[in-house]
């Protein structure tokens, strides 16, 4: 194990440069002593394919982050780019679920919402403490791409974004879990 080093970037340094990290925008959901809870996060990635694993990463103190660590099951909801209202609301104090079509899962409880680009239902596998946060290491149960021309609500310099039209050719050799060739992004291992 490396030994931490004594200097640490500034936390004003640090947003600078993570505000420049494009995300999808999602609001995860669980169920916290029987209620519907929730939050909006960009935290969130592909963690493997085999089996399909997700990780997100949530403020240890937040009621989402208890109601998943208490139930042990999460909600991900990609949002659409005309769902910036639902991220608006998610992200804010107040009654999160007021007017939001959703149903709960039959078996978890947790809350699936309607309007959305996607979900995933996930059971949490591993929880790690890191900081101020806590990443959940969660298997994926199921889930649903409710929209087969998606137009997703992305995040970048402080900022709600949208995709430009069209799309670049697609890439032959990469997977967002990475491959088992370790070859990663161009310019990073690529022969």
């Amino acid at each position: 194990m490396s030994q931490p080093h004594k200097a640490v970037v500034a936390a004003a340094k640090f947003r600078d440069v993570i505000r420049h990290l494009a995300s999808g925008v999602t609001v995860i959901t669980a169920s916290l002593a029987g209620e519907p809870v929730g939050m909006t996060a960009t935290a969130v990635c592909s963690v493997s394919a085999t089996p399909p694993s997700v990780l997100i990463s949530l403020q240890s103190n937040s009621r989402t982050a208890l109601g998943v660590a208490e139930s042990g099951f999460l909600g991900i909801h990609l949002l659409r780019h005309a769902g910036r209202d639902l991220a608006e609301q998610f992200a804010s104090r107040g009654q999160h679920f007021a007017n939001i079509n959703f149903e709960r899962n039959a078996e978890t409880g947790v809350p699936l919402l309607h309007d959305v680009l996607a979900w995933l239902l996930c059971t949490v596998e591993q929880t790690i403490p890191a900081a101020d946060h806590t990443i959940f290491v969660a298997r994926v149960l199921d889930g649903e791409l409710k929209d087969r021309a998606p137009d997703p609500l992305l995040y970048f310099d402080r900022s709600y974004r949208q995709l430009a039209l069209g799309a670049e050719p697609a890439t032959k050799n990469l997977e967002p879990w990475g491959s088992a060739q370790d070859t990663g992004l161009p310019g990073w291992g690529w022969p």
